[in-house]
């Protein structure tokens, strides 16, 4: 293998940012250890980057996002095009068909989640939306807002619809007076569900990681009250190669890029410290391995199969709008659900 050098005989190294599960010391630990095996010697820096508030700084060679900015990174010239030699074939193909920019690819899909209704096996009421439900859930409401109304409104494409369902949240929460109290800024919806307080866990599926052991049921949430959610939203994290990256480091940031998305690696991720993480990979092959540890990767796997899954997604203008547009949907959420003005949802 030829290795390109810096002026001074040191490699140059790969400054990745990152954001969300990659900045795990253990996932960092874990992909240096396969870049290594590989024959790759090549330094990585790993520098931390909130995607949602901020743009990456110049000198990026490899940027992790959720796929809400990709559009806009694309936009604004911080990704280069994924080259035809580098692909992730075992990704659904509804990720490929909705992940692309101007028809063409600018990130590889690694990791995904969506809203998921949890229920132990034995408590299972067979529901087919939220609106079905007529009891105490454990819902973080209060961090989670603003995306259960933007799932409400993608699955009903009406604004009265949207609300219904929202009123229905807060009411599932335990209402109006419930959600005042100011002790509310401390629920912790897993400790409720694992004391049995409730028979559904609104999250995500690596909240099972911190449940107790049982047999669970997990379906995505419908937040309409419709049989069939038509149009499901994932979350999905994409890996990009920086525009800016430097042709000396390219290749090998390719060869991460290759890693980061192989079955072997994402498999190891998906088990990480020894312990199932109930991540939902983007890789397909994954998921039968995945299913010899919990047998519950079999129905997820049926569920995300569908060609009706769609990746969730900003405009080319999220940094410029998004901010501003959330701010005033979120107060008017705030003032409906009878919160305090005061109370803040995101830091900025």
């Amino acid at each position: 293998m030829t290795v390109k050098t810096s002026n001074n005989g040191e490699l140059s190294p790969i400054i990745f940012y990152y954001y969300n599960m990659t900045g795990t010391e253990s996932y960092h630990r874990l992909l240096e250890d396969w870049f290594r095996q590989t024959g790759h010697e090549r330094p990585i820096v790993f520098r931390e980057w909130n995607c949602y508030s901020d743009l990456p700084e110049t000198d990026a060679d490899l940027v992790s996002y959720d796929g809400v900015v990709l559009s806009a990174l694309a936009a604004k010239g911080f990704l280069a095009p994924v080259p035809d030699s580098v692909s992730a074939d075992d990704a659904f193909p509804w990720i490929h068909e909705r992940s692309k920019y101007r028809n063409k690819t600018y990130g590889l899909p690694v990791m995904m989640c969506s809203s998921a209704l949890i229920c132990r096996k034995k408590d299972d009421l067979h529901v087919a939306n939220v609106m079905e439900i007529h009891e105490q859930v454990a819902i973080p409401m209060r961090s989670m807002l603003l995306y259960y109304f933007i799932q409400a409104f993608c699955t009903n494409l009406d604004m009265h619809k949207s609300l219904k369902v929202m009123d229905h949240l807060v009411e599932l929460m335990g209402g109006r007076e419930y959600l005042a109290d100011s002790s509310f800024a401390d629920f912790d919806g897993i400790s409720r569900f694992n004391r049995e307080d409730c028979r559904y866990l609104l999250g995500f599926t690596e909240n099972i990681a911190s449940l107790k052991k049982d047999d669970y049921v997990v379906t995505f949430a419908n937040f309409s009250e419709k049989k069939n959610n038509k149009r499901p939203l994932f979350l999905v994290d994409f890996v990009s190669l920086a525009k800016s990256v430097r042709d000396e480091k390219r290749q090998d940031c390719l060869d991460l890029m290759k890693i980061m998305t192989s079955g072997e690696f994402v498999y190891d991720v998906c088990t990480l410290d020894d312990k199932l993480q109930y991540l939902l990979p983007a890789n397909r092959s994954v998921f039968p391995k995945l299913a010899k540890l919990d047998p519950l990767y079999r129905s997820l796997y049926g569920l995300l199969e569908s060609r009706e899954n769609g990746v969730l997604r900003y405009s080319n203008q999220y940094y410029e709008t998004f901010r501003e547009k959330r701010d005033i949907l979120l107060n008017f959420l705030w003032d409906r659900a009878g919160w305090k003005p005061a109370w803040k949802i995101f830091d900025d």
